[in-house]
């Protein structure tokens, strides 16, 4: 057998075994209680996320969500969540299928209501169906589309109303719409970034000639920027979303005590603009450990010209990390904040808040 034939096929298989290794594996996450947060209290039941096998390297991991939940609120939720890239990584089909019934206080459509203000709640039980299909024109940037429907059944206090027909949807509809998405993203990594630019831009347009019960546009967009430093991270970010006139008051934009305001029941403060902003240094322990501190600023009003610096709310605070899956930082995260240096705030759940 000729020598160098010989070589160069060793070589071959050598590299062949190398590139394999290097493919990541399937993994489980499953977890017995997923967490806490101001608006639910404690939240138990089941998350399981399957992680699938690398097929290519450099290739995203498909991913299937399961969630199975209910909180100290007496809250309930189903929920299952594909998250699936086909063509070598080129398109990523995501969707999701939930139900709930989740009972939810409502305080005005304000960004001046106290933190101790008396909670009064209204009935919901919803049912959500959608499906998006995400292409890569360039390696960082997609853009896709979105298909979905939303039931919505509101039930109130017929002695003591806590909704009437002041609040556009207050008695629940069936919204029914389309829209368009937009990603720009650099990053090095998909749940731990420590370098790079993601930004998303999700914008819903609700129809009634497509069967709904309201037309309405309901925008969402956030930016955010990880810098290294060592093998730590400051990460930055600033999201804005916008309802228009006629959203239904459930669907308004509202700072989530889990993500962008963390700490903070966000159901407090509820507006057709929603402009935020988010600091975080992230420090590794180890290969799975890891602990932040972190500021968050939020506010929302119904007219632009209302933003202003003084309005701000604020959450800050710091938290573990703890990676579920060996080969991927995948976390479960706990985070205590201080909310306008007033109250204190918990919150447990799973991935980065940005």
């Amino acid at each position: 057998m000729n020598p160098v034939k010989t070589l160069s096929c060793a070589l071959a298989l050598s590299l062949g075994a190398t590139q394999a290794e290097e493919l990541k594996p399937a993994g489980w996450v499953l977890l017995p209680a997923i967490g806490s947060s101001p608006e639910t209290g404690f939240q138990y039941g089941v998350y399981a996320l399957h992680q699938f096998a690398q097929t290519a390297e450099g290739e995203p991991q498909d991913r299937l969500a399961f969630l199975l939940q209910g909180t100290s609120e007496g809250q309930y939720q189903a929920r299952i969540s594909p998250d699936f890239f086909v063509a070598g990584g080129d398109w990523n089909l995501t969707g999701g299928l939930s139900g709930m019934y989740w009972p939810t206080p409502y305080y005005g459509q304000s960004n001046d209501i106290d933190l101790d203000t008396e909670e009064e709640s209204y009935e919901l039980t919803a049912f959500t169906a959608e499906a998006g299909a995400a292409y890569a024109v360039m390696p960082a940037l997609r853009l896709g589309g979105l298909l979905f429907v939303e039931s919505e059944d509101i039930e109130d206090d017929v002695d003591n109303p806590l909704l009437s027909d002041a609040q556009t949807g207050f008695d629940g509809g069936l919204y029914v719409g389309a829209g368009i998405t937009a990603s720009w993203n650099t990053t090095d990594d998909r749940d731990w970034p420590t370098r790079g630019t993601l930004a998303q831009a999700e914008l819903r347009q609700y129809s009634e000639s497509l069967g709904g019960d309201y037309t309405f546009t309901r925008l969402d967009t956030a930016a955010s920027q990880y810098l290294p430093l060592g093998s730590d991270v400051i990460a930055l970010g600033v999201n804005y979303g916008y309802g228009n006139d006629d959203t239904p008051f459930s669907r308004l934009p509202r700072p989530s005590g889990e993500s962008s305001l963390r700490g903070a029941d966000g159901n407090l403060w509820i507006g057709q603009h929603l402009f935020g902003l988010q600091s975080e240094y992230r420090h590794t322990l180890t290969d799975r450990w890891a602990v932040t501190g972190f500021v968050d600023a939020a506010q929302v009003a119904d007219d632009p010209d209302d933003l202003a610096w003084r309005r701000f709310h604020t959450a800050v605070g710091g938290g573990i990390r703890y990676a579920t899956l060996a080969d991927s930082r995948f976390n479960v995260r706990a985070d205590i904040a201080v909310v306008d240096m007033e109250s204190i705030g918990f919150t447990i759940s799973v991935g980065e808040a940005f």
